[in-house]
């Protein structure tokens, strides 16, 4: 199950972000908008539900949460857009992962 978040997550949606890895959870940030897409089994399915919401591909960055350690994960394959010259799977810029792990806390920790 894909969640799009602009606030704080639920008990609720926790579980569910968890269900297909019970110890990790994909998520995909928009940088611009600071929503963040969570849950389910591909990034790709994160990025689509931002999309459909009006997001730009541009400002879309994937990664995780891991539960058990509260880590911030800054891969994923889908970070790879040479077109928009992203050359790695991995967000290198320093201030763009500083957006994705204040979100990812802000809205994750609970």
């Amino acid at each position: 199950m894909i969640i799009v978040l602009d606030r704080k997550i639920t008990p609720e949606e926790f579980e569910n972000a968890k269900e297909v890895y019970p110890d990790y959870i994909k998520t995909v940030v928009d940088t611009e908008k600071s929503v963040m897409a969570v849950g389910g089994e591909f990034h790709i399915d994160c990025e689509e539900a931002l999309i459909s919401q009006g997001s730009k591909l541009e400002n879309l960055y994937g990664g995780g949460y891991r539960v058990s350690t509260k880590e911030v994960e800054y891969i994923a394959m889908s970070n790879f857009k040479p077109v928009l010259n992203k050359i790695t799977y991995e967000v290198m810029d320093h201030e763009i992962r500083k957006k994705i792990y204040s979100l990812t806390k802000e809205y994750l920790e609970i």
